[in-house]
C-alpha cells in the first residue's frame, strides 16, 4: 500500500439517506416478515465514501443536502461519528432507505423511498459551497444519483470547476453522466451493466474503448461486477482483470461499492499504481461485506483481501 498521505477529498453526495437495516432469520417476499433486529445509520453514497475514507486515514468531507426530521437525524449521526460534512438544509424530507437482510440466504433486499425535490436556490447554495472549498483539496468525488430538482449540469459544473483548480475528478455514478464526463472526469467507476448502457457495447473491452473514444478527458475506467471479476483500464491500452475472493460469512453488501471507491481513490492519490490502488479498494469492499453497518471494515481484513486480489491479477494483452 502507498504510504504518503494526500490532501483532503470532497465527496459530493447529493442523495443521502437515513438507513434502517432490518435483519430476518428468513425473509419471504409477499409475506409478513418479523425482524429480529433493527439498526439505524447515516448513509448514501457520499456518506459511505467519507466513512470508508476516514477509516483508511484519508481526510474527506461530505457535501450534501438534508431536510426534515430524517435530515436532522442524519446530520446528528454524522456529528456523533465524527464525519465532517457541509450540509445545505432543504425544505423537503431526506429519504429513508430500508435494508432487509436474510440470514438464511445471505441475501439483501433494498427498499428506497423517493427523494424530496431540491429548489434552485438550495442547489445553487451547495454548488457555491463546493466550489469555494476546492482550493485546499486534491480531489473531487462525485457520488451517486441526483435528487429531483437536480440535473446533469450540476455534476458537470462541479467537475469543470475542479479541473480549473487542478483536482483529480472521480465519478461513481452512471445515469445522465455524459455532461460531467465531457467537462472533465479523470476516473470513472461503474459496473458492467452501467458500462454497457454508457457505451452501447455489451463486451467489456469494446465498452472501455468506446468510452475512452467518446470522452477524451477520461483517464481510467474501473468496472465492478459484485463478487465476480473486476476490471480496470487506463487510456492507452493497459487493462487488468482482478479476481474477487469468495466470502463465506457475508453479512451486508450494501455500501461495498462506496468503500471500494473511497479506498481506490485514496490509494491512487497517495501514489499507488492503478491496479494496486484498485485492488486495495476491492479488498476493503470485501471486508465491508462482513459488517452490518455500511462502509465499516477491518483494515487488517481489507489488506488481506487486497493481497489475495493482487496475487490473482492478470494484465490483458
Amino acid at each position: 500500500m502507498a504510504a504518503t498521505k494526500s490532501k483532503a477529498i470532497i465527496a459530493l453526495g447529493l442523495n443521502p439517506a437515513w438507513q434502517k437495516t432490518l435483519t430476518f432469520e428468513e425473509f419471504r417476499p409477499g409475506e409478513v416478515n418479523r425482524a429480529i433486529s433493527v439498526e439505524y445509520a447515516a448513509s448514501g453514497k457520499g456518506v459511505n465514501f467519507v466513512r470508508a475514507a476516514r477509516q483508511w486515514g484519508q481526510e474527506a468531507r461530505i457535501f450534501q443536502f438534508a431536510g426534515g426530521e430524517t435530515g436532522q437525524k442524519l446530520c446528528a449521526e454524522l456529528d456523533k461519528e465524527g464525519l465532517p460534512h457541509e450540509t445545505i438544509r432543504i425544505a423537503t424530507e431526506t429519504r429513508v432507505c430500508n435494508t432487509c437482510l436474510c440470514r438464511k440466504t445471505k441475501s439483501m433486499t433494498e427498499l428506497i423511498e423517493p427523494s424530496g425535490t431540491v429548489s434552485p436556490n438550495e442547489s445553487e447554495q451547495l454548488l457555491k459551497k463546493v466550489v469555494s472549498s476546492m482550493r485546499e483539496v486534491s480531489a473531487l468525488a462525485l457520488c451517486g444519483t441526483f435528487p429531483p430538482g437536480i440535473s446533469a449540469p450540476f455534476y458537470a459544473e462541479a467537475a469543470l470547476a475542479a479541473k480549473r483548480q487542478g483536482l483529480t475528478v472521480f465519478l461513481d455514478a452512471w445515469k445522465d453522466i455524459g455532461p460531467a464526463l465531457q467537462a472533465g472526469v479523470d476516473i470513472l467507476k461503474i459496473n458492467r451493466e452501467e458500462l454497457a448502457s454508457l457505451s452501447s457495447e455489451n463486451e467489456v473491452s469494446k465498452g472501455i474503448t468506446a468510452s475512452f473514444d467518446r470522452y477524451p478527458m477520461l483517464r481510467i475506467i474501473a468496472i465492478t461486477a459484485g463478487g465476480q471479476e473486476a476490471q480496470i483500464a487506463e487510456r492507452g491500452g493497459k487493462r487488468w482483470i482482478l479476481k474477487i475472493p469468495r466470502l463465506e460469512n457475508l453479512i451486508n453488501p450494501l455500501g461495498a461499492g462506496d468503500t471500494s471507491a473511497a479506498i481506490f481513490l485514496s490509494e491512487f492519490l497517495a501514489g499507488a499504481a492503478v491496479p494496486e490502488a484498485f485492488a486495495a479498494g476491492l479488498g476493503a469492499a470485501s471486508a465491508s461485506c462482513l459488517h452490518l453497518k455500511c462502509a465499516v471494515f477491518s483494515r487488517e481484513q481489507a489488506k488481506s483481501f487486497a493481497g489475495k486480489i493482487l496475487e490473482s491479477i492478470k494484465e490483458c494483452p
